[in-house]
């Protein structure tokens, strides 16, 4: 079973190093078929043909190439962002660049969402508070809002420096999702919590 994949994913590396060759149709199966890889279940045998330098080269061309292809687009973010969180890649500017460019498409910027933290760009990027800040506006919203609170946790976790803004504007976000939203009781303690962890990092900032 394994080896059969293998085999697929070999194929389908291939042809997308070969992405000139198809239309445009055919390259978005392509990459439809080939995201799947990366976002399944982590196989170590898949590591030397996923962070396969010539490949990322031609995924990044496929993705500037047609970016205004939303479906492609969505599947090149989340190849490219599998890659990097699960698989480890170092990911060039260029992969970076990529990725901030497809905020701008709504459809896409979701899976940009899930991903862009796990750059070591982003820590230093210019725009990382106001697209923190933005996560929970985008659609589906109530992943986003998940998704947003879980990168929050994260920090706190890491004792990552938050200025004092982002930390009245996170706890100002997360109280009206508390008291506008059906929460279990688990879910709703969660976000207390969190909302504490950060007043006594604001606390600290204003000694």
């Amino acid at each position: 079973f394994m080896e059969q994949n293998i085999k697929t994913l070999e194929a389908l590396k291939d042809k997308l190093c070969n992405w000139k060759y198809y239309d445009e149709k055919q390259l978005q199966e392509l990459m439809k078929e080939f995201e799947k890889f990366p976002r399944k279940e982590f196989s170590f045998f898949y590591v030397p043909i996923l962070v396969d330098k010539t490949l990322i080269e031609n995924i990044i061309e496929i993705g500037e190439t047609f970016q205004a292809n939303s479906n492609i687009s969505i599947n090149v973010i989340s190849s490219l962002g599998c890659i990097v969180r699960r698989y480890k890649l170092k990911p060039s500017s260029k992969v970076f660049e990529l990725f901030t460019k497809a905020i701008k498409n709504r459809k896409v910027n979701y899976y940009v969402s899930l991903h862009i933290s796990a750059f070591p760009q982003y820590r230093t990027w210019k725009d990382k508070w106001n697209y923190l800040l933005s996560m929970p506006q985008i659609a589906p919203k109530k992943q986003s809002m998940v998704n947003f609170h879980h990168e929050i946790k994260q920090m706190l976790n890491s004792k990552d420096y938050i200025p004092s803004e982002v930390i009245k504007k996170t706890i100002t976000i997360l109280n009206s999702h508390i008291s506008s939203v059906e929460l279990s009781k688990y879910s709703k303690d969660e976000y207390l919590n969190t909302i504490n962890l950060l007043e006594q990092m604001g606390n600290k900032h204003t000694v």
